[in-house]
């Protein structure tokens, strides 16, 4: 989950930085590193909810 939600990260990095290149010749650092940590995070939060947690298990029943 953790190696899956990295490797998006980085490749949302690597795809703002390409563009911004592409487009304006000029990469915001900042930005970039900004809005791939957040993907990173929704990604890792996106893995971690659809895990279904075994409530029996917790209560003992």
């Amino acid at each position: 989950m953790l190696k899956s939600s990295l490797i998006y990260g980085v490749f949302m990095l690597a795809g703002i930085i390409l563009s911004q290149l592409i487009f304006t010749r000029d990469i915001e650092w900042g930005m970039a590193f900004g809005v791939s940590f957040f993907a990173f995070l929704f990604n890792l939060l996106w893995e971690w909810a659809k895990v279904p947690y075994d409530w029996k298990k917790r209560s003992g029943h």
